[in-house]
């Protein structure tokens, strides 16, 4: 639950990156023991948001467009497969419960609150990708996640201000995989994985 409300807190922007995270006082506000909290920032360290500096404390890592571009290549490489995977296994109740997260975003979109459409894309993507059937590729989807969805949480300005294509982009993934179209899911599943690599931290 710590290691959760610390990740939410970095998804969010009320703890910058880069920022120093006091021990004493995020125990504190968490209402937890020093031990606990250690365990939970050593979770974020694993999955890579945090990173302990001998002697200087624990910081949110800072992410740079390097990082991004290495992030946005291992989407490709790791994501768009296994989306056409899962366009080969998915069943009615799997598109169903997709459609059902489309309308979701359709309902929510104005209410400006991208964090809400943040949380409802992520959710889109985790559900597609574990219809894959393929344990090791959703294992290794689960080591990155975090990381991902870290990136997906600073696209502010493509949730909020381009809410009609996002929501217009994932309708067009959910058809080319309903169409079960091997060469029109990746191209599709790509694009969309590139429209919001098109994103800068540093400029």
């Amino acid at each position: 639950m710590a290691a959760e409300e610390l990740r939410r807190r970095i998804w969010s922007g009320e703890i910058s990156f880069g920022q120093r995270l006091l021990e004493a006082n995020l125990a504190s506000e968490l209402d937890i023991s020093r031990s606990s909290l250690r365990e939970a920032l050593q979770t974020l360290e694993y999955e890579g948001l945090v990173i302990n500096k001998a002697r200087k404390g624990t910081f949110v890592s800072s992410f740079t467009d390097d990082d991004l571009r290495e992030i946005n290549e291992i989407r490709l490489h790791l994501e768009v497969p296994a989306i056409v995977k899962a366009a080969e296994n998915i069943i009615e109740k799997d598109i169903q419960y997709l459609e059902l997260l489309i309308r979701h975003m359709e309902e929510e979109s104005q209410k400006d609150d991208w964090q809400l459409m943040f949380n409802l894309d992520i959710s889109f993507h985790l559900y597609l990708i574990n219809c894959c059937d393929n344990s090791r590729i959703k294992k290794m989807y689960n080591i990155i996640q975090m990381q991902i969805r870290t990136f997906l949480s600073q696209l502010g300005k493509y949730y909020s201000k381009n809410v009609n294509q996002f929501i217009e982009e994932h309708k067009e993934l959910l058809e080319a995989v309903k169409s079960r179209d091997k060469k029109r899911v990746e191209a599709v599943a790509s694009a969309h994985i590139l429209d919001a690599g098109d994103f800068s931290f540093e400029h």
